[in-house]
């Protein structure tokens, strides 16, 4: 667990130049620690649950950390990087074809683990809880 975690946070401390070289690794790991994030939300003990909720957080941060520089590097606001990062002219197409899978596979795991969390899927609201019967308006005027 700790394994792919640690090769994860890793990438982030790489040179830019050395990054697309290992972007095939850091998916793999990814997608190979969302299982174990999985697999431990639905089986392990509360601490190892809580464990693994802190490691996401702190992956979440360095990800956020990361974007941040990034957009401040090239001046882009969050539109515009999304824009770039989904447009396949912006990369070698082998890059492109890796990064696509694990587009699709994170995304099918997200969709599981909110399933398991009990929490909207990404993208998609909360549904409104019910307090309790509608009060109807009176349809009536006074006089």
């Amino acid at each position: 667990m700790a394994n792919e975690f640690e090769k994860i946070m890793e990438f982030f401390t790489l040179p830019a130049e050395e990054k697309g070289d290992h972007l095939k690794d850091v998916f793999e790991e990814s997608i190979e620690f969302f299982e174990k994030f999985k697999y431990t939300m639905q089986n392990g003990t509360p601490e190892e649950k809580q464990a693994m909720l802190d490691q996401v957080k702190k992956m979440q941060d360095k990800l956020q950390e990361e974007t941040s520089k990034v957009k401040e590097l090239t001046g882009l606001n969050d539109e515009e990087l999304q824009a770039f990062a989904n447009n396949k002219a912006n990369f070698k197409d082998e890059d492109w074809e890796v990064i696509e899978s694990a587009k699709n596979t994170i995304g099918q795991q997200a969709d599981e683990i909110s399933g398991i969390l009990g929490t909207p899927k990404p993208g998609e609201k909360e549904a409104k809880k019910s307090t309790g019967p509608k009060k109807r308006k009176k349809k009536w005027v006074k006089s």
